[in-house]
């Protein structure tokens, strides 16, 4: 070998180039077996969930262990344990706790507007609401026994909502909240797994729909600016009482009157609807105030 940048060259012995020995990134892995040894009941719970369970799917690459969500094992197995040694998700910070799952599910249409929704803008961890070594509903692997109970542990207003005299069956099971809700990100609002509010709406209610000869402008606008979906002490989950409602609206006209007055006809009646029932749209060449 010649040295360069001198008045001279000087021949230097040749030597082998020095070889970085090549880590096995499996040095750091414990295994399942491993981990099963001390976490048995956890052990027996991961198979038969879920993830346990694809695992079994040879047509599948997929390949779900501990070390998946817990990080490399090895550390906390030589530290006998040490907790500080291993990754568990509900002791460390929301957005590192979310990443773990997001590492396999971020491509899931159901997941994949999570980035920037409002749960994922108020710190809410996905280890919130699912539990992979104990789900209360498997299929889901929620953290309690129905899917409204896994929501009502924070929007309470709505659980209150959920028993007034007008609501949508969620206690029966025929409704739930991911009906109408993705609560992993929407690309609407209030997280409506749709385009808009009344497009939700319509799917199970398409009567509303229209289009019609005549219609009603607060109808079309959105369905939310006389009905509460979540529940209401009202008829029909309506926000406010008929006529009171349609008042807020209806100042001018021919027969309205003062709601509550004790000579109010069209409150002691029991209010518009009597008279302008199709309050959602009218297709009758005369029903232009929606009397038919």
């Amino acid at each position: 070998m010649l040295i360069a940048g001198t008045s001279y060259c000087k021949t230097l012995p040749e030597v082998d180039a020095v070889v970085q020995p090549t880590k096995n990134p499996k040095a750091e892995y414990a295994g399942m077996d491993t981990c099963a040894m001390c976490h048995e009941k956890e052990s027996k719970q991961f198979a038969k969930s879920i993830h346990g369970r694809l695992n079994l799917d040879k047509e599948k690459s997929w390949d779900a262990t501990c070390e998946s969500c817990h990080g490399q094992g090895k550390a906390h197995v030589d530290a006998d344990g040490n907790p500080t040694k291993i990754l568990n998700p509900k002791k460390i910070s929301a957005e590192q706790s979310s990443e773990k799952c997001l590492a396999c599910h971020s491509k899931n249409h159901a997941q994949m507007f999570w980035e920037g929704s409002p749960h994922q803008i108020k710190d809410v961890a996905c280890v919130q609401c699912h539990s992979v070594h104990d789900p209360k509903t498997p299929r889901k692997m929620l953290n309690r026994s129905t899917e409204a109970e896994t929501c009502f542990q924070c929007h309470f207003d709505q659980k209150k909502m959920m028993h007034q005299r007008s609501r949508h069956p969620i206690e029966e099971g025929k409704v739930t909240c991911s009906d109408c809700h993705n609560p992993h990100g929407a690309q609407g609002d209030h997280l409506i797994s749709a385009n808009s509010v009344n497009d939700k709406c319509y799917q199970c209610h398409a009567e509303k729909r229209g289009p019609f000869l005549w219609e009603h402008g607060p109808v079309r606008e959105d369905c939310l600016v006389c009905h509460n979906p979540h529940g209401s002490i009202n008829p029909s989950m309506l926000i406010a009482k008929v006529p009171r409602l349609c008042q807020s609206c209806h100042l001018q006209g021919r027969h309205q009157t003062v709601a509550g007055a004790t000579n109010a006809t069209w409150v002691i009646s029991g209010g518009c609807l009597n008279c302008h029932t199709n309050i959602h749209g009218s297709n009758h060449p005369s029903g232009t105030i929606f009397q038919r």
